[in-house]
């Protein structure tokens, strides 16, 4: 199993997972890089609604 990055884990826990309007789970459509952050494109398996999440990038300050 691969080793997650501090990055890896700071985006993973600040993904919705779920989603907002029927609580069904969420697959990732595409990921888009920024400067400052990320740009998650989810679908939802249940409702086929889409959403996105803004996922700001880690710094070694923000870790301290």
């Amino acid at each position: 199993m691969p080793l997650q990055t501090q990055q890896d884990q700071h985006a993973s826990s600040t993904v919705r997972e779920d989603c907002p309007e029927c609580g069904g789970d969420l697959a990732v459509m595409r990921v888009i890089g920024g400067r400052n952050a990320e740009y998650w494109t989810m679908r939802c398996v249940s409702c086929g609604g889409i959403h996105l999440n803004v996922v700001e990038h880690v710094t070694s300050r923000t870790l301290h």
